[in-house]
C-alpha cells in the first residue's frame, strides 16, 4: 500500500512540473493525457472540456491512439462515457469489450477485436462541483483490465488536471477580456477624437455666427469715423485749393484778381480738421487692433500667458455697436495678473456674455464689469440688470441648442461654448439671477493649471 501511494505521489509531483509549463494550449494537455495514459498502463485516452461557448457540451482536446478526425469533435453532456461521467460527477469504470463505431463487420471483426478496448475508466473533472471535463482511458484485450484502485488512484491526478485546465480557461478569457478592454479603449479613443472634432466645429460655428452677427455692427462703428475722416479732407482739398491759388498769383502766374483767400479762418480751421482727421484715423485703427486682439489672427491656438482684463476691453470694442444703444457700461475692473489661457476662446467667453447682457435689457439698462483676484484664483464678472432669469432656466442656459431668443436671434450655443470654454480652462462659471433682477455671469480662472502646479510641487 506504501509502494501504491509513493507511486501516485510521483506521478502526481510529475504532473505537477508538467503543469507548470502548461499553459493550456493542447500540445501541453496532450503531453499530460500522454503521462497518465502511460503510468497506467493503458494504451489509448481522451481528454474533454467543456466548451467555454456552449456550456452543454463538451470538446475533445486531446487523445492518444484515437481514430482521425476525433480530437476537436463535440460531445453533448450525458451523451456517451465522457457525456455521462462529466455529467453525473461520478467516476465510472467498464470492464468487457469496448467497441468503436469503427468496428468492421464479418471475417474482419475477429482480427479487429484483438485490438478493441476491453477496459476502461472515465473521470470526472470538476472543481468544488463546477464540471471542468472528463478524461478516459482504454486498455486492450492482452492487458490486465482496470481495478477500483486503479479508479482511486487516479482521483487525485485528474484534480490536477482539471485545476490546470481551469487555470488554461481563465487564461483565455483573461486573454479575451484583454483583447476586448483594448477594443473598447481604442473605439473610446475613436469617439473622443470625434467628439473632439465636433466640439471644436460647433466652437467655430459658434465664433462665425458671433462675428457674422457682429459684422454690421463692427462696419458702422468702422464707417463713422471714416466718413467724417472722408469729409475733412474733402474740405482740406478745397482749403489746398485757395492756397495753392495765393501761392501762384505771388509767384505772377496767376491770372486776373488775386484770390480772396481767409488766412485766419485757415490757421483756425486747418489744425482742427488734422486733429479730427488724426482722431477718425485712430478710431479706425483701434477697432483693428482690438479685431485682431479678439481673433488672434497672428498667434497659433496655444496656452500663453496673457491679460484677461484687456481681452475684455478689446472684446467690448468690438461689440460697442451692440451695447451703446441698449446699456451704460460702468467698468469696475482691477488690474490682474497674468494666467495660463488661450486667449482667443476666452474672448469668445466675454463676447458671448457681453451680447447676452445687452439682450437681456428691455429698453435702457446697465452692464457692469468687474474683476479681481485672490491667492487661487481670477475673475471676470459681467453684469447685468435685464429681466433676469428663473431658476428652471438658470438649470438649462448651458445646454446645446438651447436658446429663448426668438428664430433667427440666436444658435443657441453661446453659453454651452463658452462653458465648454471655462471648463477646458480648468475654471467655471458661476451665475447669480432671478426674475426682474438682471443676471451675473462670473467667470472664474485658476491663476496656475493643474499640470504646471504639480510640476511646480515636484
Amino acid at each position: 500500500m506504501i509502494g501504491a501511494n509513493s507511486a501516485v505521489l510521483s506521478l502526481v509531483e510529475e504532473l505537477h512540473e508538467l503543469s507548470r509549463a502548461s499553459d493550456g494550449e493542447s500540445r501541453s494537455l496532450q503531453a499530460m493525457l500522454s503521462h497518465i495514459v502511460r503510468s497506467f498502463g493503458a494504451q489509448s485516452g481522451s481528454l474533454a472540456v467543456i466548451d467555454r461557448l456552449q456550456p452543454e457540451q463538451l470538446r475533445i482536446v486531446a487523445g492518444i491512439d484515437l481514430p482521425p478526425g476525433v480530437v476537436g469533435q463535440t460531445v453533448a453532456l450525458g451523451a456517451g462515457v465522457l457525456g455521462k461521467v462529466a455529467q453525473s460527477g461520478e467516476p465510472m469504470l467498464i470492464n468487457g469489450e469496448l467497441k468503436r463505431s469503427d468496428d468492421a463487420a464479418g471475417k474482419d471483426r475477429e482480427e479487429r477485436a484483438k485490438g478493441a478496448p476491453r477496459s476502461a475508466i472515465c473521470w470526472p473533472l470538476a472543481i468544488k462541483n463546477r464540471r471542468v471535463g472528463a478524461l478516459s482511458m482504454n486498455r486492450l484485450a492482452d492487458a490486465p483490465p482496470f481495478t477500483d484502485d486503479d479508479v482511486a488512484r487516479g482521483r487525485s491526478l485528474v484534480t490536477l488536471v482539471a485545476l490546470v485546465v481551469d487555470n488554461a480557461n481563465l487564461h483565455t478569457e483573461q486573454q479575451d477580456r484583454i483583447e476586448r478592454l483594448s477594443q473598447l479603449n481604442e473605439e473610446m479613443r475613436l469617439m473622443n477624437a470625434q467628439l473632439q472634432s465636433t466640439q471644436a466645429q460647433l466652437m467655430q460655428s459658434e465664433k462665425m455666427a458671433s462675428i457674422g452677427q457682429l459684422a454690421a455692427g463692427v462696419a458702422h462703428e468702422i464707417n463713422n469715423p471714416v466718413g467724417y475722416v472722408y469729409s475733412n479732407l474733402g474740405t482740406l482739398q478745397g482749403y489746398v485749393g485757395e492756397l495753392l491759388g495765393v501761392v501762384r498769383h505771388l509767384r505772377g502766374k496767376g491770372v486776373g484778381d488775386a484770390p480772396q483767400c481767409d488766412v485766419d479762418f485757415l490757421e483756425q480751421d486747418i489744425p482742427e480738421l488734422m486733429s479730427e482727421t488724426r482722431e477718425g484715423l485712430d478710431r479706425v485703427k483701434k477697432i483693428v487692433q482690438d479685431l485682431k486682439d479678439f481673433s488672434r489672427v497672428d498667434t497659433s491656438d496655444e496656452w500663453e500667458h496673457a491679460n484677461l482684463v484687456k481681452g475684455l476691453e478689446s472684446t467690448l470694442n468690438i461689440v460697442q455697436n451692440e451695447i451703446k444703444y441698449k446699456a451704460a457700461v460702468v467698468k469696475q475692473l482691477t488690474p490682474l495678473p497674468e494666467v495660463p489661457c488661450l486667449p482667443t476662446q476666452l474672448n469668445q467667453v466675454f463676447m458671448n456674455l457681453l451680447v447676452n447682457a445687452a439682450q437681456a435689457i428691455p429698453d435702457k439698462g446697465t452692464i457692469t464689469l468687474r474683476s479681481g483676484f485672490d491667492e487661487r484664483t481670477v475673475w471676470i464678472e459681467v453684469g447685468d440688470d435685464g429681466c433676469g432669469m428663473s431658476a428652471e432656466l438658470q438649470g438649462r442656459i448651458f445646454e446645446p441648442f438651447y436658446t429663448t431668443k426668438p428664430v433667427g436671434k440666436g444658435t443657441g450655443l453661446g453659453l454651452s461654448v463658452s462653458y465648454s470654454i471655462v471648463r477646458k480652462h480648468q475654471g467655471q462659471i458661476e451665475l447669480q439671477s432671478a426674475p426682474g433682477k438682471g443676471s451675473t455671469f462670473r467667470v472664474v480662472l485658476p491663476r496656475v493649471r493643474a499640470e504646471q502646479a504639480e510640476k511646480t510641487h515636484d
